[in-house]
């Protein structure tokens, strides 16, 4: 997928405008079930994310797993990430396995035959190899690479190469909407068994308050159209993924960032959080069971939910979207109460989409008289009368996955109070 890196990408390398595609006749006789896959594109195989795999196998169809990234340089020899998937809990999923290679954005010539291309082509042959050791016969080897438009006559010379060295292993590449328009897309399609159409992108906000949308689904159904008129087998590639933009005093941005470490925060530097939208994306999964074009294998989703991936989905949420049923936010608060009169208030997330804490809550008591109380989590506790008090969220609410609680208060009283609780519809400010 083209939005991997942990590290800050200047903003001229992130716009990806999504074409303006023809209209084309659906087939509408097929089943209204649709495949789904999804892209294991984390570097560290954590036991989170072996239990990620099991929790969520029965959802997906196949897994496509991220086996090395290259960088190629002028001049020096290719930076290589290889990363080691582990082979034994992918077998235990039962279910297909691919192989990626992601590919740095290279100006350089694309020649069958220059060192490149043949790198490539023995990495490929390894990851191949590795993986049949393990016991697993992948089912694609995909390459990411996002050629600039001009290179796509050139970029087919690298993928005539490879699908010859991997046969009968089918070759797979992803494939930008700005490619849709250019009459080289329609050869370079011909050069594999079939691609990933990326509908969603890393196109960034010029603003930290302009409206922005990681997947707009009016411009992903025009390039899905498009695509299916080339009457090329193709999966469309959704997002569960978020992430964070930088910007300095003057607005201008200074990275992006989806893992790993943040720029520091200071008075200098705003963020702002993009997140695909569930909501939308339940809508978008709906329409293509019910328009899908006849050479639409299915979805393929960026990337398999963590639970310790802030930015992600919530995987109860992703399984929400994937059924093409529209997640709810739900919050629910709960006391907790002890003989001695301690009184603990908490906000718990019961719907199957995250929930932005952002109401306030009243608390009124009766028959005990309050010896002290706060606020946490930055909730601010104000007193507004003698026998009422308000827990008021912080300017910037959290937000809590679906299961999640959070404590947001407490208050001790002489003995136990009656106390009641009003959930505000505005957070007076």
């Amino acid at each position: 997928m083209a939005h991997n890196s942990t590290r800050h990408i200047p903003a001229a390398a992130l716009v990806i405008a999504l074409s303006v595609c023809l209209w084309m006749p659906w087939n509408t006789s097929l089943p209204s079930s649709l495949p789904h896959s999804a892209y294991i594109w984390q570097r560290e195989w954590t036991n989170g994310l072996r239990e990620a795999i099991r929790r969520n196998q029965s959802f997906v169809t196949e897994w496509v797993v991220l086996a090395a990234e290259v960088e190629f340089r002028p001049d020096a020899a290719p930076r290589v990430a290889r990363v080691a998937p582990d082979y034994a809990s992918l077998r235990e999923s039962q279910r297909p396995i691919g192989v990626a290679i992601r590919v740095a954005p290279w100006s350089g010539p694309l020649d069958g035959h220059r060192p490149e291309a043949k790198f490539l082509v023995q990495l490929a042959r390894d990851i191949l190899s590795d993986a049949r050791q393990h016991g697993i016969e992948p089912s694609q080897l995909q390459l990411d690479f996002d050629a600039a438009t001009r290179q796509l006559d050139d970029y087919r010379r690298w993928l005539n190469a490879l699908r010859e060295a991997i046969a009968p292993t089918p070759l797979v590449f992803t494939a930008l909407p700005t490619w849709l328009d250019s009459l080289a897309f329609a050869r370079l399609v011909q050069s594999a068994d079939s691609y990933v159409l990326q509908v969603h992108s890393w196109e960034a906000p010029r603003a930290p308050n302009q409206p922005f949308t990681l997947c707009d689904p009016e411009r992903a159904k025009r390039a899905i159209a498009k695509a299916a008129r080339l009457d090329r087998p193709f999966w469309v590639a959704l997002p569960t993924y978020g992430y964070r933009a930088w910007f300095d005093a003057r607005n201008r941005l200074l990275g992006l960032s989806a893992e790993g470490l943040d720029l520091m925060a200071s008075d200098a530097v705003s963020a702002r959080e993009v997140r695909a939208d569930p909501v939308i994306m339940a809508s978008l999964v709906r329409w293509l069971r019910t328009h899908r074009p006849e050479r639409l294998r299915g979805v393929v989703w960026y990337r398999l939910p963590l639970p310790e991936d802030r930015l992600s989905w919530n995987e109860r949420t992703w399984q929400t979207v994937m059924r093409g049923q529209t997640p709810t936010a739900k919050t629910e608060w709960v006391l907790k109460k002890t003989a001695d009169g301690l009184i603990e208030i908490a906000l718990q997330a019961t719907g199957n989409a995250d929930s932005a804490l952002d109401t306030s809550l009243t608390l009124d008591w009766r028959q005990a008289r309050l010896l002290a109380a706060d606020g946490l989590a930055n909730f601010a506790l104000e007193r507004t009368a003698p026998a009422s008090a308000r827990l008021r969220p912080p300017d910037s609410p959290p937000r809590l996955a679906p299961g999640q609680r959070l404590a947001i208060g407490w208050l001790r009283f002489n003995q136990p109070p009656e106390i009641s609780v009003h959930v505000e519809t505005a957070s007076p400010r």
